[in-house]
């Protein structure tokens, strides 16, 4: 059966890259380099990365909406549902024996917008290594859901977990999405150092977003475009077990459905 808002969306798609091919005067030589290139990121198999790196943020922009709660920001290509739930306190995030980083101690509340704790809510977090690696994506990590948790948060919306400090990292250079950005459009492939996080509770809409670090040197270049000013935290210390370890702090706000 036919879907009209579909019709619609692909026939106005089509009626304005006609028009951008008019206004620039594209010919047939400019139309066979875009059709080679379209099949480049087919055949790489990067469709998901390309979609993520260019067009994402802007779909994110529209897709939760403004208001009293805390911004969404891009899930990118390397979620990875089922990840473990932790039951056993202090709440670590799965690693491997050898995983070295920084020690890092994030702690979290989980509120609606009227200030009440949602003490039912499921923080699901993952991030890379400190080489900027996710295991089940890159060469020689695990497919093992590492440095990959979901986190449950006690009775007042509270809750914190044990992982090590994550790195900036370059999303594949060596292909069609990388070629383009470093060769035609002259940008670079990093992305800044950050923690994933899908939070859902009963009556409230998932929150997908990410955390970044004050001071990261790709805060105002993000070749994916997903930094958000209120999604910037500082990173301080404390202390635990005898230990330094860097300390991570925000108070998430869901949006109610």
């Amino acid at each position: 059966m036919t879907d009209q808002r579909v019709v619609e969306l692909f026939d106005e798609f089509m009626e304005l890259t006609k028009d951008f091919i008019i206004r620039h005067g594209l010919r047939y030589e400019d139309y066979a380099a875009v059709t080679q290139y379209l099949i480049r990121v087919s055949e790489a198999g990067e469709w998901p990365l390309w979609m993520d790196n260019f067009l994402e943020a802007t779909v994110d922009t529209t897709s939760y909406g403004d208001g009293p709660w805390t911004p969404s920001a891009i899930e990118g290509p390397y979620y990875k549902p089922g990840a473990p739930l932790l039951s056993r306190q202090p709440y670590t995030l799965p690693m491997r024996p050898d995983e070295t980083g920084d020690k890092m101690l994030f702690r979290a509340t989980v509120h609606n917008p009227a200030g009440e704790p949602l003490s039912a809510a499921v923080v699901d977090v993952w991030h890379a290594t400190d080489k900027g690696l996710y295991s089940f994506i890159d060469a020689g990590m695990p497919e093992d859901f590492i440095l990959r948790a979901r986190v449950p948060v006690d009775e007042n919306g509270s809750t914190e977990f044990r992982s090590i400090r994550p790195a900036p990292y370059e999303i594949p250079k060596d292909g069609p999405t990388g070629d383009l950005l470093n060769s035609v459009l002259g940008r670079h492939t990093w992305r800044p150092a950050h923690l994933h996080f899908r939070i859902t509770a009963e009556g409230y809409k998932p929150l997908v977003t990410q955390l970044y670090f004050d001071g990261d040197p790709y805060l105002d270049s993000d070749c994916a475009e997903g930094v958000k000013q209120g999604l910037i935290i500082p990173l301080g210390k404390t202390e635990a077990d005898g230990e330094s370890w860097t300390l991570g702090q925000f108070a998430f706000v869901l949006q109610p459905q």
